[in-house]
C-alpha cells in the first residue's frame, strides 16, 4: 500500500507570515522486524525445560550497556571505590573487571523491590530528582524522610522544589524507556527510523514507534522532547494499532505551530484546531504534557507545565485502542526521553511557576482545587501547618495533591563529572556519588542527604558518565538522515 500525505498549514510565529506546507506521512504497511542494535550484544540465556519436559523461565539476569552501545548480560557482583566494576557473565568462569569510566547504564533486572515497599509522598529537589518515601517531620531547616530503601533520610528545606501525596489510583501504568523491548517500530525507512540510546527513543529519519499503553479514559501522557532539523513531530494517542497512525488522535508538534487532527485510516483526518507556539518549544529540550479525558472528549496539551491548548472533538471519541505512536518526519531528528504515563485525576495545577521563576511563597493545591499560597510551617504527624494571610490551617497531608516550595532561598546540589543517577522502581530517581555496591548494598552521598545506604533492591537502573552521554546527546544531529522517502 502506498503512503498518503496529509497535508497542512504551517503558521509561523512572527508577523507577516508567509504560509509554509508541511506533509505528514503516513504507512499503513504491516510492520517489520526491526534491525539488531548496532554494537556487541551477548545475549541472555534462555528459558529451559526440566527433566519433565516443563518449561523453566531463565533467572533474571542484569544487563550492563557501554558507551559504545556494547552490551552484557549477567549479574552486577560489585562496584568499589575505585570505579572498578566486578561483572559475572553466563559464558565466563570468573568474574570481569570494567572501568566505570566507559559504563552507560545497567539494567537491574535481578533485583526486585519487596511487595511491601510502599511509599506515601514523592519529594521533588532542586536538582530534578525525586525520592520516595515518608514524611515523619519538616521544619524550617529539615525533612526528614522515613524510606524502605535507606532507612531515614534528612533533606535540607532549600533543597526541596515540591512535595506530592501519593494516591493509589495515581500509580505509573508506565516510566522508561529502558530499551526497545515491548515498542513496534514502523517498516518505513526499513525499520532503521528508530533506535533506543542512552535512556532516549531516537528518530533520525521518517517512520514510526509505537506501544500499547492501555490508556485509560483519564490518562496524562508526559515526556520530555528535544528537536533538531526541521523540527516537526507527530504523536498519536488512543491509536487502535502500534505500527502506525490508527484510529486515533494525531498532534503536530514543530517549534512555532501545533495541530490536532481526528485521523481515520478509511476516513482521513479532520482538523480540530491550531495554534501558535511561538517561542514555547525554542529551548533544547521541552517536557511535553498531554491529559485526555475521554468522557468530556477533551484533549490538553501543556508545554513545560503549562497548558497552551485545549481541544474538543465535536463527534465522538475516537480512540478505541490504548496505543501511543512517535512519528519522525523527513529532516527531523527527535530524541524522546522521560517517557512517564499516568492515570489522571482530571485535574490541573497551575500554581507552579515558569521555569526560572523565583517566587517568595509556599503553595499548597488541596484534593477539592482549592489552593492557598502562604508560608509551609511544618509536617508532623500526618499533618502540614501552613500560614496564609488570613488564617493558619492545619491540614492532613491526605488532603493535599501538592505543595510547591518557595524558590527564593532555595539551593541545588552542584553536578559532579563522576555523578551517578539512580531510578527507583516505581518511579523518581536520585543523583549521587557511587561510593560502593556490594551484595549487602549501595553506599553514595549527595549535598541532598549527605551519606546514605541503599538497599540493593532499591533501584532498576543506573546511569553512569552523565556528562559524557549529555555531550554525546547534543552531537547526535550531526549527520542525521534528512532525506524525504519520497524523492528516492
Amino acid at each position: 500500500m502506498k503512503p498518503r500525505a496529509l497535508t497542512f498549514l504551517a503558521l509561523l510565529a512572527l508577523a507577516p507570515f508567509t504560509p509554509a506546507r508541511a506533509r505528514i506521512i503516513v504507512d499503513d504497511s504491516a510492520p517489520e522486524t526491526p534491525p539488531e542494535k548496532t554494537g556487541i550484544h551477548v545475549p541472555a540465556p534462555t528459558d529451559a525445560t526440566d527433566d519433565n519436559g516443563k518449561s523453566q523461565s531463565a533467572p533474571a539476569q542484569d544487563t550492563l550497556s557501554f558507551l559504545n552501545k556494547d552490551q552484557l548480560h549477567g549479574i552486577l557482583l560489585g562496584i568499589d571505590k575505585d570505579a572498578e566494576l566486578r561483572w559475572q557473565s553466563p559464558e565466563a568462569h570468573d568474574p570481569i573487571v570494567f572501568k566505570t569510566g566507559q559504563v552507560a547504564q545497567i539494567k537491574l533486572d535481578s533485583h526486585k523491590a519487596p511487595d511491601a515497599a510502599k511509599s506515601a509522598e514523592r519529594i521533588g529537589l532542586t536538582n530534578g530528582d525525586e525520592v520516595p518515601g515518608n514524611i515523619l517531620s519538616l521544619d524550617d531547616k529539615t525533612l526528614l524522610l522515613d524510606t524502605w530503601y535507606a532507612g531515614r533520610l534528612s533533606i535540607p528545606r532549600a533543597m526541596l522544589r515540591r512535595i506530592t501525596p501519593l494516591a493509589d489510583t495515581d500509580s505509573s501504568i508506565y516510566e522508561g524507556p529502558t530499551g526497545l523491548d515491548g515498542w513496534t517500530v514502523g517498516r518505513m525507512s526499513g525499520g532503521r527510523s528508530w533506535s533506543f540510546r542512552d535512556g532516549a527513543l531516537i528518530g533520525t529519519s521518517y517512520g514510526t514507534i509505537g506501544r500499547d499503553m492501555k490508556l485509560p479514559d483519564l490518562s496524562n501522557i508526559e515526556f520530555d522532547a528535544v528537536l533538531r532539523g526541521n523540527s516537526q513531530f507527530s504523536i498519536g494517542i488512543y491509536s487502535d494499532r502500534a505500527d502506525n497512525f490508527g484510529n486515533c488522535y494525531m498532534l503536530q508538534l514543530s517549534n512555532g505551530y501545533t495541530e490536532l487532527q481526528r485521523y481515520s485510516r478509511n476516513g482521513g483526518s479532520n482538523d480540530l484546531g491550531s495554534t501558535q507556539l511561538q517561542n514555547v518549544m525554542r529551548r533544547d529540550k521541552s517536557h511535553i504534557e498531554l491529559r485526555t479525558n475521554k468522557d468530556k472528549k477533551s484533549i490538553w496539551l501543556l508545554v513545560d507545565g503549562k497548558v497552551v491548548k485545549e481541544w474538543t472533538d465535536p463527534a465522538e471519541f475516537n480512540g478505541a485502542g490504548g496505543n501511543v505512536i512517535f512519528s519522525c518526519q523527513p529532516g527531523t531528528f527527535v530524541k524522546i526521553s522521560n517517557i512517564k504515563v499516568t492515570k489522571w485525576d482530571g485535574k490541573f495545577d497551575d500554581s507552579s511557576p515558569a521555569s526560572g521563576e523565583k517566587t517568595s511563597e509556599d503553595t499548597v493545591q488541596l484534593a477539592n482545587e482549592d489552593k492557598v499560597s502562604g508560608h509551609l510551617v511544618s509536617i508532623h504527624d500526618g499533618k502540614a501547618k501552613f500560614s496564609s494571610s488570613y488564617a493558619e490551617l492545619n491540614i492532613p497531608l491526605e488532603r493535599i495533591d501538592q505543595v510547591d516550595l518557595s524558590s527564593a532561598q532555595s539551593d541545588e546540589a552542584k553536578p559532579a563529572p563522576s555523578d551517578v543517577r539512580a531510578y527507583f522502581p516505581d518511579g523518581g530517581s536520585v543523583t549521587m556519588q557511587l561510593m560502593q555496591w556490594d551484595a549487602k548494598g549501595c553506599t553514595g552521598s549527595s549535598a541532598n542527604f549527605g551519606k546514605a545506604s541503599f538497599s540493593p533492591d532499591a533501584f532498576s537502573r543506573m546511569v553512569f558518565n552523565l556528562p559524557a552521554q549529555q555531550q554525546d546527546a547534543n552531537s547526535d544531529d550531526a549527520g542525521f538522515d534528512t532525506s524525504d522517502p519520497g524523492d528516492q
